[in-house]
């Protein structure tokens, strides 16, 4: 039978969260720096539009964004925010107020919404975008009783307005980008923790008994046969003990790593609790099954564990079950056959291949 190179995909890390708050604070000072340079462009503009006063205020709000920046780059995060959050709040009150509120700096506060409520919790969500509702209609009428303190010539607040329009755009773009990509991740983590084994990569039992019964249903509406086997590793509990459970956990990946290279892509191979696997090989009968154990078996048996510094090398052996499943319905009591064929090679001795076609 053909095989095909089949490695498992590396072993799950359970930190989905730290993984994400990594994600989202590298987000927020790629954010600050575009942002530093996008006012260092508004300190140009503004000059060339004769308004010193927003010039300078765009040179503090690129002090604020580097500032924030170095604070989260030494993962002083809450003080890195809050100067973010000084500046757009400061920024867009100070170029409203000078040019009017036709400008378009309020745009850069409804961006913060978003934010606020995937990055806090329900009950914190809520009353911070009413205060930010509240600070941004109070701006509004401000804006409107006082009028424009320092407003600019000709149909310079218009271009203001535009620019400001393409730049929020571009940035709810990109912030949804971001979140869309984070639930993406979330989703395929989940995925992965739903289906696979987290130490070996290798499918669950449930995973494993779903996609059986899947591709035991093709085959037996083809009338092709199809192999299962069952293997563990000899004397598991002995290297547990003797080397402790790190040694253990190597050994089960490099078993599992070892099978999943002899197997083809269609085959299916799970970890079927402790040191047990199982395999069902479709469009396979029982002397090829069987010749793919043997391979697996010995492969696993000429390869060694290095075990460190000062430490002889570990060698491990399998025994295997061989047997056949007719259908989906069958695949409980082939497992059995499976499970009697792999006691068989038990009392031959283990490191062997025993089949058992019921």
């Amino acid at each position: 039978m053909p095989t095909q190179s089949h490695k498992p995909p590396r072993p799950i890390a359970l930190r989905g969260s730290s993984l994400a708050g990594k994600a989202y604070w590298a987000m927020v000072q790629r954010v600050a720096l575009t942002a530093a340079c996008i006012d260092l462009g508004y300190i140009g503009l503004f000059l060339w539009l004769g308004s010193v006063p927003l010039a300078l205020v765009n040179l503090g709000s690129i002090a604020l964004y580097l500032g924030a920046y170095a604070l989260i780059q030494r993962r002083r995060n809450v003080p890195g925010l809050v100067l973010i959050w000084a500046e757009v709040i400061g920024h867009s009150a100070l170029g409203s107020l000078l040019i009017g509120w036709d400008s378009g700096f309020h745009y850069y506060l409804l961006l913060f919404v978003p934010a606020i409520v995937i990055a806090n919790a329900g009950r914190y969500a809520a009353p911070i975008v009413l205060a930010l509702l509240s600070y941004y209609i109070g701006l509004r009428v401000l804006c409107d009783y006082i009028g424009p303190l320092d407003p600019l010539p000709g149909n310079g607040m218009q271009l203001v307005n535009w620019i400001h329009i393409c730049i929020a755009f571009a940035l709810s773009a990109a912030l949804a980008a971001f979140y869309r990509r984070t639930i993406l991740i979330a989703e395929r983590r989940l995925l992965r923790l739903a289906t696979l084994d987290g130490l070996t990569g290798l499918f669950n039992r449930s995973h494993f008994q779903e996609q059986a019964s899947t591709a035991l249903d093709k085959c037996a509406r083809q009338g092709s046969p199809v192999a299962l086997w069952l293997c563990d590793v000899d004397h598991f509990k002995r290297v547990n003990d003797t080397h402790g459970h790190a040694v253990g956990d190597k050994v089960l990946q490099a078993v599992a790593r070892t099978m999943a290279e002899h197997l083809r892509e269609d085959d299916l191979l799970a970890r079927w609790g402790g040191e047990e696997f199982l395999a069902l090989l479709p469009y396979t009968d029982a002397a090829t099954a069987r010749q793919v154990a043997e391979r697996i078996r010995q492969a696993v048996q000429d390869s060694s564990l290095d075990m460190g510094k000062d430490e002889q090398s570990l060698r491990v052996t399998l025994s295997f079950g061989v047997t056949l499943v007719q259908d989906a319905q069958d695949l409980k009591a082939a497992t059995a056959r499976a499970d009697q064929a792999l006691y068989a090679s038990k009392r031959a001795g283990r490191n062997c291949v025993s089949v058992d076609l019921g």
